[in-house]
This record gives structure tokens, C-alpha cells and sequence, in this order.
């Protein structure tokens, strides 16, 4: 854009390319709403004024009575492959909610693929109309030495792919205990981070007192990953942005705002991190999270700063985030401030979005990385999913990975019995089922197998490639024989989720780039993925997340027990492995 050309336009000694008058203007500076006139020329705003004080000439003219304009919402931390699309098709489904632009960490492709991952989202978010910039992934796998993925990035590799375009910070840095306690490759890796002088995107569950002021001293910038208000209030009082997020797998805000409403002054931002399919066109996107904040009493115009000014300016995007003379022409014409709904989404001043539709296709920008099949396992059959007891009959303690409600686990010691050499899941209950790891990235070590308490699969099967992040293929069900049978299905359609039951597939998504996603749209995805959140029901799975609430069961970062495929059960806090069972192992 010209700025001379702007100057003139502003000052009206030069017709706009588009005018919208009388709207609502939701002011994120001085958090106002009052009545104004929109001045746009290419791609970026002129001038903003009082509705009807200038005498406006523009090419066209777009009447927004009874709207309220706001900037494009602002995505600050997200996972375009946990919605199992390419970012064209992301866009697609997102542009008509409001969101503009997105800062995405591709670290479930970088676990898969490598750089070669992170350079396919490069690449194939090129030149859409949803601002897509990046940041690289810090943790892959996300627990060196504890884990195996498709790749081991160290400060080299991250700072190398520092350096390629649209790249604005370093992905969450999940091993926050390797920070903590000063493993030189993560303290590297965050170093080079500085170096280029991008945000540095922090992943601290629950950490707190000194360890929590460690990890921040290293440069983190952001957590994402808050789970109470005190933790929130501790960590803004030691200077790290809150990226409060509601995602398909919980709504992690709820228990955390009316914390944080107490304190006499508050900035925060606001994320999605993990939006599925269906979830994604039922519920929203970035609407959905400031629909939660105003829940909570934020007044409409202070939930929209958070939404869009605050994450531009702490990535320090100059000219996103606001309808204000020089920045972007990122506008959204909102038909209901209380329900935060979008009408019209205009991105470089372009109309895109109408009466809340997508007016033309995103195309696929072209790629050079070759998509193959990315599941490689070593050959198995049904009894690597049967559990070895240390006793051929009799009785026996066993340690229980159990999944709680909130996604968070905890460690729960039952008594088993075992009957010529087989564990009797029905002597644990009725809400017990095997769980296993299978290494999908031609690793050469066998499966791991453990016990589930807390999902409740009744019957059959449920696999995954989809396992956060190092993705290898999960597996929870009751049935060995269908256990394997999962595993061949998803090597033969190059990964995606499946249910199984007595040798019968009952619903299948595939997921054939990298395991994580399709070229479906989200449409279509959609409406595969609600048959498997409608086959997790039945089955008895009531969490949130259906047919996805095992995809974070091997992600030794998040409290207090998780699944790996080198160690078995993890203890999160120490990192080490916990036998099965106890007294024998």
C-alpha cells in the first residue's frame, strides 16, 4: 500500500475504495461503542470517524445499520491439524466466525513429519485470506528421552526454521520441567528463540512457587495451559500473558475468570488451541471464547481487545488487531453484540464473508512436500495387546492410569484378579478397558500396554493416530484381536480414528496426511466425525471431546499420569516410568 495514497485518501483529497457507514464501532483502544464511519483504500484503513461527520467518496459503499464493527479476531495459539483439515480448508470454516488471523504451532505435523511438516503448513497456508503465521515447534518430541516421534528438533533445527517467513515466536514449551531443571537442549532451544527476538510461547499446567518463577526467568512470554484462577493471578503477578482458551476437549476459562475480575487492572488474550470438525461448525471459533468471556460479565467491547489488540501487540503485529488510519482492513460486521455473531467478514478490505457465508473457494496453494503414508509399524499380532501378569493365578495389585473429567489423570491402585495367566478386566469393574501405545514411525521397540480406568468404553475398540504430540497409534478397547485389527485398518488407510467390535468396523475417519488430516472440507469432515462422537455415546465415552478423548493420553506433559511408548505409564511431575504392577516389576 502506498502511503502517500493513504494520506490523501484520509484526508479526502482522494476517493476510499470502500466506505461502511453507521455501524456500531466496538473501539478496542478505549474500549467504546459509538457510531462511525469506516474509510478503507487496498488493503488497510484511511480513516475512522464519527457516523456522518465526513463527507466520505468511495468507490462503493457498504451500509452496516444495526451492526457492530469489530477488527478480525486474533487466534493466539492453535493447532489447524487438531481440526484435521489443510489451512485452506481451516480458513474456510473459520473466516465466517470472525477470525482473521491465526498464530498457529504446527507441532502435531513437526512430530509426524519434521521440518518437512512444519514447512507443508508453511507452504500450504501461502497466500490465503486467514493471516496464518507460525511458530515453531519447541517440544519434539515434547519429553526427549522419555518418548519417540517422527523427529528430534534441537536449538539447530529451531533456529533455522526461525528464520523462515511469517514465522513470529517458538511453539509452547511444553517440558517445562526440562526448563525448570536446566536440560541444556531445551534451555537452547528457547536461547536461540531470543536470539531472533520472537515471543516464546510457554505450556505450564498447574506449575507454580519457584519452579513456575525458573521457568518464566528463561524468557516464556504466554501460557495457554492455565487450569485454575489462582495459578492465573500467580502467573500474571510474575508478568506472563494468559491465553485463556475453550477448546473441544473442555472449557478451561470457566473456572479461571471470576479469579482473575477481581484483580484491579487485567490484560489477557484469547486462544482455541484445539477446535474439532463438528465441534468447530456446531459451536464456533473465536466467537465461542468471547461468548464465554462476556458469561462472566466482561463488557463486550473489553472481551474484543482481548480477542484482538492484546494478542497483535504482544506478537507484536504492527497494524493488526484494530479499526483504527494505517492498520490492516481486517473488519467484522457483528449482526449481535451479545451473541457475538458475524455477518460480514471483510479481510485486505475484501467483502468475504456475507450474511455469515463464505462468498467464494479457498483454493489449495500448491506444495512440494510429498504426502505419503506415515504409518510405519513393525509387525504384531493379538498378543501384543494382552497385559502380562507376574502370576498365573490369584490375585494381584496393579497401578491404573485414571482419565478425570477435566482431561487431567491421576495414578489409582486396584486389586486384579488373573485367571490362567490373563488379567479379568471384570474384576476391576465396569469401567476398566487395556490401553496401548503402538510406535508408528518405524521405531522398532514394541507396543506398550496398560490400564484405563475413567473413560468409559463399555465394549469394542477405539484407535487413533491422532495421539498429542508424538502421535504415535493409541489404542483403548477390551478385545485384543480387535486391537490388532484397528492397527491394520489405520496403516492401511494411512491413520485416522476407528471403532471396532467382535472383527466389525463400526466408523472409520481417515486421515491420510501425516495421520492427522484429510482434504476434506470441514463440512464433510464434520459430519464423519459426529457419526464417531455419536459412536462414542453409545458406547458409553462422556466426555466432551467423544471419539477424541484418548488423543491426549500419551502426552507426558500434561498431569498427573500419561502413556508412553518408550517408558509405559509416566509420572509427569518426575518423569519416571510407573510399572503396572508394582511389587513385581
Amino acid at each position: 500500500m502506498d502511503r502517500l495514497a493513504l494520506i490523501q485518501a484520509a484526508r479526502g483529497t482522494r476517493p476510499l475504495d470502500l466506505a461502511i457507514t453507521n455501524v456500531q464501532l466496538v473501539n478496542v483502544f478505549t474500549c467504546e461503542i459509538y457510531p462511525a464511519d469506516i474509510g478503507i483504500l487496498g488493503n488497510r484503513i484511511a480513516l475512522v470517524g464519527p457516523a456522518g461527520a465526513y463527507q466520505l467518496e468511495a468507490n462503493a459503499y457498504y451500509d452496516g445499520s444495526g451492526k457492530w464493527a469489530c477488527p478480525g479476531f486474533v487466534d493466539t495459539h492453535l493447532h489447524i491439524e487438531s481440526s484435521m483439515v489443510t489451512p485452506a480448508n481451516y480458513a474456510t470454516a473459520v473466516l465466517p466466525f470472525g477470525t482473521t488471523t491465526s498464530i498457529i504451532d504446527p507441532h502435531e505435523i513437526g512430530n509426524v513429519l519434521g521440518m518437512d511438516g512444519i514447512r507443508y503448513m508453511l507452504e500450504a497456508s501461502e497466500g490465503i485470506p486467514l493471516r496464518t503465521y507460525l511458530t515453531i515447534s519447541s517440544c519434539v518430541p515434547a519429553v526427549p528421552g522419555k518418548e519417540t516421534a517422527g523427529a528430534d528438533f534441537g536449538p539447530a533445527e529451531v533456529a533455522e526454521m526461525l528464520s523462515w517467513p511469517r514465522v513470529i515466536g517458538l511453539g509452547e514449551m511444553m517440558d517445562f520441567m526440562g526448563i525448570v531443571n536446566g536440560n541444556p537442549k531445551m534451555v537452547g532451544i528457547v536461547d536461540e528463540s531470543l536470539k531472533a527476538g520472537v515471543k516464546v510461547q510457554g505450556h505450564s499446567p498447574l506449575l507454580s512457587g519457584r519452579a513456575l518463577n525458573a521457568y518464566i526467568a528463561s524468557g516464556i512470554d504466554n501460557d495457554h495451559e492455565l487450569r485454575i484462577g489462582e495459578e492465573g493471578i500467580e502467573k500474571l503477578r510474575l508478568g506472563l500473558l494468559p491465553l485463556l482458551k475453550v477448546s473441544t476437549f473442555g472449557n478451561y476459562a470457566r473456572p479461571i475468570v471470576p479469579k482473575l475480575l477481581d484483580l484491579p487492572h487485567l490484560e489477557l488474550a484469547l486462544c482455541t488451541d484445539d477446535i474439532s470438525p463438528a465441534d468447530l461448525l456446531k459451536n464456533g471459533h473465536m466467537d465461542r471464547v468471547i461468548r464465554e468471556m462476556l458469561y462472566h460479565g466482561v463488557a463486550p467491547a473489553v472481551a474484543i481487545r482481548w480477542a484482538t489488540l492484546n494478542g497483535a501487540r504482544h506478537y507484536q503485529l504492527r497494524d493488526h488487531g484494530a479499526i483504527a488510519p494505517g492498520y490492516l482492513a481486517d473488519v467484522v460486521l457483528l449482526s449481535s453484540l451479545a451473541e457475538v455473531r458475524a455477518s460480514e467478514v471483510f479481510v485486505d478490505g475484501q467483502l468475504l464473508v456475507e450474511d455469515g457465508k463464505i462468498l467464494q473457494a479457498i483454493p489449495e496453494p500448491e506444495t512440494t512436500i510429498e504426502m505419503r503414508n506415515s504409518v510405519h509399524i513393525q509387525p504384531l499380532s493379538a498378543d501384543n495387546f494382552r497385559l502380562k501378569p507376574p502370576i498365573a493365578n490369584g490375585e494381584v495389585p496393579v497401578n491404573v492410569m485414571e482419565l478425570l473429567p477435566t482431561r487431567l489423570s491421576k495414578l489409582t491402585q486396584m486389586t486384579a484378579t488373573v485367571k490362567d495367566g490373563q488379567i479379568d478386566l471384570a474384576s476391576l469393574g465396569d469401567d476398566i478397558c487395556t490401553i496401548a501405545i503402538v510406535p508408528r514411525h518405524g521405531q522398532s521397540h514394541p507396543p506398550v500396554v496398560a490400564l484405563l480406568k475413567g473413560l468409559g468404553l463399555q465394549r469394542a475398540t477405539l484407535a487413533s493416530s491422532i495421539a498429542h504430540d508424538s502421535h504415535n497409534i493409541l489404542i483403548t478397547g477390551h478385545q485384543p484381536e480387535d486391537m490388532l485389527l484397528a492397527v491394520q485398518e489405520l496403516v492401511g488407510c494411512g491413520g485416522g480414528l476407528i471403532f471396532v467390535e467382535d472383527g466389525t468396523i463400526l466408523g472409520k475417519v481417515e486421515l491420510p496426511i501425516a495421520g492427522l488430516m484429510s482434504p476434506k472440507p470441514v463440512s464433510e469432515l464434520a459430519v464423519e466425525m459426529q457419526k464417531m462422537d455419536d459412536l462414542a455415546v453409545a458406547l458409553g465415552i462422556p466426555h466432551r471431546a467423544k471419539a477424541l478423548a484418548t488423543t491426549g493420553l500419551a502426552l507426558t506433559v500434561i498431569p498427573e499420569v500419561r502413556l508412553s511408548d518408550l517408558l509405559g505409564m509416566v509420572d509427569v511431575a518426575t518423569q519416571e516410568p510407573i510399572p503396572v504392577f508394582p511389587n513385581f516389576d
